[in-house]
Protein backbone atom coordinates (compact mmCIF):
# COMPACT_ATOMS: atom_id res chain seq x y z
CA UNK A 1 0.00 0.00 0.00
CA UNK A 2 1.27 3.53 -1.25
CA UNK A 3 1.67 5.78 1.52
CA UNK A 4 -0.75 8.78 -0.23
CA UNK A 5 -3.20 5.91 -0.15
CA UNK A 6 -2.65 5.01 3.44
CA UNK A 7 -3.02 8.69 4.05
CA UNK A 8 -6.57 8.48 2.22
CA UNK A 9 -7.69 5.76 4.41
CA UNK A 10 -6.63 7.28 7.60
CA UNK A 11 -8.41 10.59 6.43
CA UNK A 12 -11.46 9.07 5.48
CA UNK A 13 -11.32 7.14 8.80
CA UNK A 14 -10.71 10.53 11.05
CA UNK A 15 -13.77 11.88 9.08
CA UNK A 16 -15.96 9.27 9.62
CA UNK A 17 -15.18 9.06 13.52
CA UNK A 18 -15.80 13.32 13.45
CA UNK A 19 -18.90 12.56 12.16
CA UNK A 20 -19.75 10.15 14.67
CA UNK A 21 -18.81 12.57 17.50
CA UNK A 22 -20.97 15.12 15.86
CA UNK A 23 -24.15 13.21 15.13
CA UNK A 24 -23.63 11.95 19.04
CA UNK A 25 -23.67 15.54 19.88
CA UNK A 26 -26.51 16.74 18.01
CA UNK A 27 -28.55 14.10 19.47
CA UNK A 28 -27.66 15.27 22.73
CA UNK A 29 -28.60 18.63 22.82
CA UNK A 30 -31.94 18.05 20.74
CA UNK A 31 -32.88 15.73 24.09
CA UNK A 32 -31.63 18.36 26.20
CA UNK A 33 -33.41 21.07 24.16
CA UNK A 34 -36.87 18.63 24.31
CA UNK A 35 -35.89 18.45 27.85
CA UNK A 36 -35.87 21.95 28.21
CA UNK A 37 -39.31 22.65 26.11
CA UNK A 38 -40.99 20.00 28.26
CA UNK A 39 -39.82 21.73 31.53
CA UNK A 40 -41.12 25.16 30.21
CA UNK A 41 -43.90 24.06 29.18
CA UNK A 42 -44.70 22.14 32.42
CA UNK A 43 -44.33 25.86 34.27
CA UNK A 44 -45.90 27.66 31.91
CA UNK A 45 -48.84 25.33 32.77
CA UNK A 46 -48.08 25.02 36.14
CA UNK A 47 -48.15 28.74 36.29
CA UNK A 48 -51.00 29.62 34.50
CA UNK A 49 -53.21 27.19 36.93
CA UNK A 50 -51.69 29.24 39.81
CA UNK A 51 -52.59 32.28 38.42
CA UNK A 52 -56.12 31.27 37.63
CA UNK A 53 -56.44 29.80 40.63
CA UNK A 54 -55.64 32.41 42.73
CA UNK A 55 -57.70 34.85 40.58
CA UNK A 56 -54.63 35.73 38.33
CA UNK A 57 -54.89 39.39 37.84
CA UNK A 58 -52.26 41.15 36.83
CA UNK A 59 -49.09 41.13 38.88
CA UNK A 60 -50.10 37.46 39.88
CA UNK A 61 -48.96 36.31 43.37
CA UNK A 62 -51.04 35.39 46.41
CA UNK A 63 -51.13 38.86 47.62
CA UNK A 64 -53.20 40.25 44.75
CA UNK A 65 -57.06 41.19 44.86
CA UNK A 66 -57.50 38.87 41.87
CA UNK A 67 -60.65 36.85 40.32
CA UNK A 68 -59.53 33.22 40.34
CA UNK A 69 -60.73 32.32 36.91
CA UNK A 70 -60.91 34.25 33.79
CA UNK A 71 -64.16 35.60 32.75
CA UNK A 72 -65.77 33.98 30.05
CA UNK A 73 -67.62 36.18 27.21
CA UNK A 74 -70.61 38.42 28.40
CA UNK A 75 -73.99 36.47 27.21
CA UNK A 76 -75.96 37.61 24.05
CA UNK A 77 -79.24 39.62 24.84
CA UNK A 78 -79.51 43.29 25.30
CA UNK A 79 -77.26 44.75 27.82
CA UNK A 80 -78.32 45.20 31.21
CA UNK A 81 -81.13 42.25 30.32
CA UNK A 82 -80.85 39.24 33.41
CA UNK A 83 -79.54 35.97 31.22
CA UNK A 84 -79.93 33.33 34.45
CA UNK A 85 -79.12 32.80 37.73
CA UNK A 86 -75.78 31.14 39.81
CA UNK A 87 -76.27 29.34 43.50
CA UNK A 88 -73.43 30.38 45.49
CA UNK A 89 -71.44 27.74 47.46
CA UNK A 90 -72.35 27.04 51.06
CA UNK A 91 -71.19 29.75 53.23
CA UNK A 92 -69.71 28.87 56.80
CA UNK A 93 -72.35 27.63 59.39
CA UNK A 94 -71.06 30.12 62.32
CA UNK A 95 -71.54 33.44 61.18
CA UNK A 96 -69.14 36.37 62.36
CA UNK A 97 -69.86 39.00 65.38
CA UNK A 98 -72.57 37.35 66.64
CA UNK A 99 -75.01 38.22 63.52
CA UNK A 100 -77.09 35.65 61.65
CA UNK A 101 -77.81 35.26 58.39
CA UNK A 102 -79.71 37.69 56.44
CA UNK A 103 -83.02 36.86 54.76
CA UNK A 104 -81.08 36.51 50.51
CA UNK A 105 -78.16 34.11 52.04
CA UNK A 106 -77.85 31.08 50.11
CA UNK A 107 -80.10 32.87 47.37
CA UNK A 108 -79.66 32.22 43.44
CA UNK A 109 -78.00 35.53 42.12
CA UNK A 110 -78.79 37.24 38.89
CA UNK A 111 -76.56 36.77 35.59
CA UNK A 112 -77.10 39.57 33.43
CA UNK A 113 -75.76 40.55 29.78
CA UNK A 114 -73.59 43.45 29.22
CA UNK A 115 -72.18 45.86 30.24
CA UNK A 116 -75.01 47.92 31.42
CA UNK A 117 -76.09 51.32 29.56
CA UNK A 118 -74.40 53.75 31.30
CA UNK A 119 -77.23 55.81 33.85
CA UNK A 120 -74.97 57.33 36.51
CA UNK A 121 -74.97 61.07 36.68
CA UNK A 122 -71.93 62.48 36.60
CA UNK A 123 -72.91 65.46 37.91
CA UNK A 124 -74.53 63.81 41.00
CA UNK A 125 -72.92 62.17 44.50
CA UNK A 126 -73.24 58.65 44.76
CA UNK A 127 -73.01 56.70 48.66
CA UNK A 128 -73.09 53.20 48.79
CA UNK A 129 -74.06 52.18 52.59
CA UNK A 130 -72.51 48.44 53.32
CA UNK A 131 -74.61 46.17 55.69
CA UNK A 132 -72.33 43.67 57.09
CA UNK A 133 -72.35 40.51 59.72
CA UNK A 134 -69.69 42.92 61.13
CA UNK A 135 -71.25 46.73 60.56
CA UNK A 136 -71.96 49.12 58.33
CA UNK A 137 -69.24 50.88 55.73
CA UNK A 138 -70.66 53.49 54.08
CA UNK A 139 -68.50 54.32 50.78
CA UNK A 140 -68.49 57.52 48.27
CA UNK A 141 -68.07 56.06 44.85
CA UNK A 142 -65.99 57.86 42.58
CA UNK A 143 -68.39 58.33 39.70
CA UNK A 144 -65.67 61.07 37.96
CA UNK A 145 -62.73 58.60 37.71
CA UNK A 146 -64.44 55.57 37.10
CA UNK A 147 -67.77 56.33 35.64
CA UNK A 148 -68.17 52.41 34.14
CA UNK A 149 -67.14 50.96 37.26
CA UNK A 150 -69.60 53.17 39.53
CA UNK A 151 -72.21 52.58 37.09
CA UNK A 152 -72.00 48.61 36.73
CA UNK A 153 -71.64 48.60 40.73
CA UNK A 154 -74.82 50.96 40.96
CA UNK A 155 -76.87 48.69 38.56
CA UNK A 156 -75.92 45.77 40.71
CA UNK A 157 -76.69 46.95 43.67
CA UNK A 158 -80.12 48.49 42.81
CA UNK A 159 -80.49 44.88 41.01
CA UNK A 160 -80.29 42.95 45.18
CA UNK A 161 -77.27 41.78 43.45
CA UNK A 162 -74.43 41.46 46.51
CA UNK A 163 -77.40 41.09 49.38
CA UNK A 164 -77.11 37.92 51.45
CA UNK A 165 -73.70 37.07 49.38
CA UNK A 166 -70.54 36.96 51.56
CA UNK A 167 -66.82 37.67 52.04
CA UNK A 168 -64.70 35.13 50.62
CA UNK A 169 -61.48 36.28 51.16
CA UNK A 170 -59.19 38.23 53.99
CA UNK A 171 -55.47 39.09 52.81
CA UNK A 172 -53.65 40.73 56.07
CA UNK A 173 -50.82 40.86 54.29
CA UNK A 174 -52.52 43.21 51.54
CA UNK A 175 -55.08 44.50 54.03
CA UNK A 176 -57.42 43.16 51.58
CA UNK A 177 -61.09 42.12 52.50
CA UNK A 178 -62.68 40.57 48.90
CA UNK A 179 -66.24 40.49 48.24
CA UNK A 180 -68.78 40.34 45.58
CA UNK A 181 -68.69 37.34 44.03
CA UNK A 182 -71.96 35.51 43.40
CA UNK A 183 -70.48 31.88 43.89
CA UNK A 184 -68.92 32.26 46.93
CA UNK A 185 -65.64 30.58 45.30
CA UNK A 186 -63.72 33.31 43.88
CA UNK A 187 -64.41 32.98 40.37
CA UNK A 188 -67.80 33.88 39.92
CA UNK A 189 -69.00 37.39 38.70
CA UNK A 190 -72.23 39.16 37.11
CA UNK A 191 -72.15 37.46 33.23
CA UNK A 192 -70.59 40.03 32.09
CA UNK A 193 -66.66 42.16 32.02
CA UNK A 194 -66.11 46.04 32.37
CA UNK A 195 -63.03 47.60 31.57
CA UNK A 196 -60.76 49.19 33.95
CA UNK A 197 -60.18 52.83 34.56
CA UNK A 198 -56.73 53.34 35.23
CA UNK A 199 -54.76 56.54 35.69
CA UNK A 200 -51.55 55.12 36.27
CA UNK A 201 -51.12 56.21 39.75
CA UNK A 202 -53.43 55.35 41.77
CA UNK A 203 -52.69 54.27 45.82
CA UNK A 204 -53.87 51.73 47.90
CA UNK A 205 -54.61 52.31 51.20
CA UNK A 206 -57.15 52.56 53.88
CA UNK A 207 -60.41 52.72 52.83
CA UNK A 208 -59.71 52.21 49.32
CA UNK A 209 -62.68 50.61 47.19
CA UNK A 210 -61.25 48.82 43.89
CA UNK A 211 -62.17 46.01 41.43
CA UNK A 212 -60.67 42.99 41.65
CA UNK A 213 -59.78 41.56 37.96
CA UNK A 214 -58.20 38.22 36.07
CA UNK A 215 -56.26 40.70 33.54
CA UNK A 216 -56.64 43.49 31.71
CA UNK A 217 -60.30 45.17 31.51
CA UNK A 218 -62.12 41.79 33.04
CA UNK A 219 -63.44 43.61 35.74
CA UNK A 220 -67.21 41.98 37.13
CA UNK A 221 -68.19 42.26 40.17
CA UNK A 222 -65.77 41.34 43.01
CA UNK A 223 -64.77 43.76 44.68
CA UNK A 224 -62.11 44.20 47.47
CA UNK A 225 -61.81 46.87 50.71
CA UNK A 226 -58.42 48.12 51.83
CA UNK A 227 -58.20 48.03 55.55
CA UNK A 228 -54.87 48.87 56.53
CA UNK A 229 -51.72 50.66 54.77
CA UNK A 230 -50.46 47.15 53.73
CA UNK A 231 -52.58 47.75 51.28
CA UNK A 232 -49.93 49.93 49.72
CA UNK A 233 -48.14 46.79 49.03
CA UNK A 234 -49.69 47.16 45.83
CA UNK A 235 -49.14 50.42 44.59
CA UNK A 236 -46.19 49.11 42.42
CA UNK A 237 -48.78 47.48 40.32
CA UNK A 238 -51.40 49.65 40.16
CA UNK A 239 -53.80 47.12 38.06
CA UNK A 240 -56.96 47.29 40.06
CA UNK A 241 -59.76 50.44 39.01
CA UNK A 242 -60.28 52.61 42.26
CA UNK A 243 -63.79 53.53 42.46
CA UNK A 244 -64.69 54.62 45.94
CA UNK A 245 -63.27 55.55 49.37
CA UNK A 246 -64.73 54.59 52.79
CA UNK A 247 -65.97 57.45 54.65
CA UNK A 248 -68.08 55.23 57.54
CA UNK A 249 -66.84 52.62 58.73
CA UNK A 250 -63.31 51.80 58.13
CA UNK A 251 -63.74 50.51 61.78
CA UNK A 252 -65.92 47.76 61.00
CA UNK A 253 -63.21 46.69 57.79
CA UNK A 254 -60.52 46.20 60.30
CA UNK A 255 -63.01 44.04 62.81
CA UNK A 256 -62.98 42.16 59.89
CA UNK A 257 -59.67 41.76 58.92
CA UNK A 258 -59.00 40.24 61.59
CA UNK A 259 -61.22 37.53 61.76
CA UNK A 260 -59.91 34.05 61.22
CA UNK A 261 -58.97 32.14 58.22
CA UNK A 262 -58.93 28.58 57.01
CA UNK A 263 -54.76 28.72 56.91
CA UNK A 264 -52.79 31.90 57.36
CA UNK A 265 -49.70 30.33 56.03
CA UNK A 266 -48.98 32.17 53.22
CA UNK A 267 -48.16 29.06 51.09
CA UNK A 268 -51.94 28.10 51.15
CA UNK A 269 -52.73 30.98 48.80
CA UNK A 270 -56.48 31.76 48.26
CA UNK A 271 -57.82 28.62 49.53
CA UNK A 272 -56.04 29.18 53.00
CA UNK A 273 -57.67 33.06 52.91
CA UNK A 274 -61.31 32.16 53.31
CA UNK A 275 -62.85 32.90 56.35
CA UNK A 276 -63.97 30.63 59.05
CA UNK A 277 -67.10 32.37 59.82
CA UNK A 278 -69.78 33.43 57.37
CA UNK A 279 -69.25 37.44 57.12
CA UNK A 280 -72.44 38.28 54.96
CA UNK A 281 -73.04 41.69 53.07
CA UNK A 282 -76.82 41.96 53.99
CA UNK A 283 -77.76 44.93 51.62
CA UNK A 284 -75.86 47.34 49.37
CA UNK A 285 -77.97 50.68 48.81
CA UNK A 286 -77.29 53.28 46.82
CA UNK A 287 -77.99 56.78 47.18
CA UNK A 288 -77.23 59.78 44.34
CA UNK A 289 -77.73 63.09 45.29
Amino acid sequence: MSKRTRERQLAKLAARRQAERDAVTQRRQRIMTTIGVVAASVLVIAGGVYLLGKGGSNAQSSQTPSVSATPSASPSGKPGTQTGTVTPTPAPTTVACGATAPPGAGKPKPQFAGPPPIKVDLKKTYTATIETSCGTIVIQLDVVQAPKTVNSFVFLADHGYFDGQYIHRLDSSIDVIQGGDPTGTGSGGPGYTIPDELSGTLSYGPGVLAMANAGPNTGGSQFFLISGKNGHNLDANPNYTIFGHVIKGLDVAKRIQKLPIQDPNPAAGIAGQRPTQAIYIDKVTITAK
